[in-house]
């Protein structure tokens, strides 16, 4: 983040996290600028900011993880920082590097550092590359057939994990076959709706 001082700070998130973060901004002397959807316009999260503006429908994907939607409401806002909170696109490289484009202060980790361990994918090629030891796993961004066969590969019982998520979202402890394709399916949709990306992978459950 370069030395540049705060005067407008964007909060693109939602919940409890956006009160912590506009508590400090407050003691620091920085305006916080909230945004919400339609699903959350009664939410208490909002009378924690000094500005709240409208980013879109209740749907995750047209509002917290729409990177124009965020970026339209900061040029209106006239914000000059951007804060993404965590889970939504807190870890996504491309958004962070949209952000400091549009000449925004990206309150978060360098982009590079964000590409290298965004996703869960990503995080393991890095640690792998580096000859550290990997719990055994694989990819499932194929058919839920395909995704069974690679499941049966890596052993039962094992967890289903969202790659580009966080925070629990996306993931399924299954004991055995009978229970996969339940929990893949399951951890898919709520993979995308969190995160965007339906993306999972698997890891041996010890």
């Amino acid at each position: 983040m370069p030395n540049k001082k705060i005067g407008r700070l964007l909060i693109a998130n939602r919940g409890a996290i956006v009160g912590r973060i506009a508590r400090t901004c407050r003691q620091m002397g920085i305006v916080t600028i909230g945004v919400y959807s339609e699903a959350d316009k009664e939410s208490a999260y909002l009378n924690d900011v000094d500005e709240a503006y409208f980013l879109g429908p209740a749907a995750a994907s047209q509002s917290y993880l729409s990177h124009q939607a965020i970026l339209a409401v900061a040029n209106k806002a006239g914000a000059d920082a951007l804060h993404p909170g965590y889970g939504f696109l807190a870890e996504n490289a491309e958004f962070a590097q949209l952000v400091m484009e549009s000449g925004l202060i990206w309150v978060g980790p360098p982009v590079e550092a964000m590409r290298q361990m965004g996703t869960k994918k990503e995080a393991k090629y890095l640690v792998g590359s580096l000859g550290l030891p990997l719990i055994p796993g694989a990819e499932l961004n194929m058919d839920e057939k395909s995704a069974t066969q690679v499941a049966k590969k890596v052993g039962f019982p094992l967890l289903i994990k969202a790659s580009a998520g966080g925070g629990g979202k996306g993931m399924r402890l299954v004991e055995n076959p009978e229970q996969f394709s339940e929990a893949w399916s399951g951890a898919a949709r709520e993979s995308l709706q969190a995160f965007g990306d339906s993306t999972l992978l698997v890891e041996k459950y010890f």
